[in-house]
């Protein structure tokens, strides 16, 4: 059985069409209860969540903040659409559309910086019934302080006294600040199930206000000798306890996006290094490159140059010692890949006896810096490759460092028929870079030169 086969903007345009429904219901009755449209809200949230395939314990963090914001951006916006819209009914059901489209396309794009969906037909789990567990404690909740607070005996005063009271105390919200960091910080670490994260953190939430309410309700460390009235504290309690679970909401949602932006970026450094140690791999087994060493080597053994072929096997097998020995690296020194390149370069000799030349232009401080690996092996076998290479037209590789900049150059003589080229070279040293660093190779083709610039890490 497919669920929720329908796209998520139709979603959220339904929900938001439902929400102005009750709205516009609710004032044609003159029964005004936020009961319906949280219900609607709670529903919104939770079904485009488990779209997404989000963890239980996100589903649960989105709602309450999904809440908590509708509600206020609800009541406020209201005040601002009513400037523009006269009619009272119509103003109320066009904030409750814009709030609703806010709160589905924020949810939606938060799932989407960690798609888990897959191409599976969904499938109900414990862990729905959790969320809906959840959903339902965030919805009691949310009912509980709509009821609270439309008390008359919150109503006589409203919660404006409590709140200044509770801001006033600068140690009691550095406190509750501090306090709530670590915990999300620990939770993260020392749970693993969401059940058990989500009783921990109500457990938490409850104590914590208990105590950051008494440092507010006796204005710790200073004291006001105030005498205990447990109504009044209560009172206090309530509105810290509102906080502090907003609070705490919030953290989650940021220590989630901090955390599901390293898991991409580490997802995304696995794919491209797998994907360039494929391409290495392809380029060990090279036919191109397979079939001109042999040519060469067949050449050296029928002209006698045995000394020639046996040096040159010696090259030639250290060549692919090095590329298997670096295979799971992701950087190597710089002095190491230079004495690679030159053993490579001592290969590329044998075929172009004469008009090939390399110069090496760097100083020894310079040698501890690390490249990735095979990235100088490939930008001047591109520099054959592409270019013309006779004694005629001799081909000059230049290799030096400008700062931290590792430079390869080449004079541009271009072959009239070149071989074919996708530009894959380039790409992977490119992404290897992003990857490893953030930071980008610069490649720059003037009218005579065709320059690469590597970053030293």
């Amino acid at each position: 059985m497919r669920l929720f086969s329908i796209s998520p903007a139709a979603i959220i345009h339904l929900f938001a069409l439902a929400h102005a429904l009750v709205v516009i219901v609710s004032q044609c009755v003159n029964y005004i209860d936020d009961v319906p449209l949280t219900i609607l809200t709670v529903a919104l949230i939770v079904i485009l969540s488990l779209r997404r395939r989000l963890q239980s314990e996100i589903i649960a963090t989105l709602t309450m903040a999904g809440c908590f914001f509708g509600y206020l951006l609800g009541n406020y916006g209201a005040r601002l659409v009513s400037l523009l819209v006269p009619q009272e009914t119509l103003a109320a059901a066009i904030t409750t559309i814009i709030v609703t489209e806010l709160i589905g396309w924020a949810v939606y794009g938060f799932g989407s910086m960690r798609n888990l969906a897959s191409n599976n037909q969904f499938r109900w789990s414990p862990s729905v019934f959790q969320v809906l567990l959840f959903a339902t404690a965030i919805l009691l909740l949310r009912i509980s302080y709509t009821l609270l607070f439309s008390n008359s005996y919150f109503a006589s005063e409203g919660i404006h006294v409590e709140i200044q009271r509770s801001f006033s105390n600068v140690f009691a919200v550095m406190l509750l600040l501090c306090g709530d960091i670590i915990f999300v910080n620990l939770c993260s670490r020392l749970f693993r199930s969401s059940v058990v994260k989500s009783v921990v953190t109500m457990l938490f939430a409850l104590l914590f206000s208990v105590v950051v309410t008494l440092m507010a309700y006796y204005n710790i460390p200073t004291g006001n000798n105030a005498a205990f009235e447990a109504f009044s504290f209560l009172k206090l309690y309530a509105v810290i306890l509102l906080f502090n679970i907003v609070i705490i909401t919030m953290f989650k949602l940021a220590a989630y996006i901090t955390t599901s932006r390293a898991a991409l970026r580490s997802e995304r450094g696995e794919r491209r290094m797998a994907q360039y140690q494929y391409n290495r791999l392809k380029l060990q087994i090279n036919p191109h490159f397979l079939f001109n060493s042999l040519n060469i080597l067949d050449f050296l053994v029928q002209e006698g140059e045995t000394e020639r072929a046996s040096s040159f096997i010696r090259k030639l097998a250290g060549t692919y010692r090095y590329m298997l020995q670096n295979e799971d690296k992701i950087v190597v020194p710089l002095q190491e890949e230079m004495d690679f390149a030159k053993k490579y370069i001592d290969l590329l000799r044998e075929r172009f006896t004469t008009g090939f030349t390399v110069k090496f232009s760097v100083l020894r401080e310079a040698l501890h810096g690390h490249v990735v690996p095979c990235c100088l092996q490939l930008l001047i076998e591109n520099a054959t490759k592409h270019n013309v290479v006779s004694p005629e037209h001799p081909l000059t590789v230049e290799v030096r460092v400008e700062e931290d900049w590792l430079v390869v150059s080449n004079n541009l003589q271009p072959r009239i028929s070149q071989q074919a080229c996708n530009g894959m070279g380039l790409k992977n040293i490119r992404q290897q870079y992003l990857d490893i660093s953030e930071k980008e190779i610069e490649v720059l083709q003037t009218e005579t030169e065709f320059i690469v610039k590597l970053p030293l890490l």
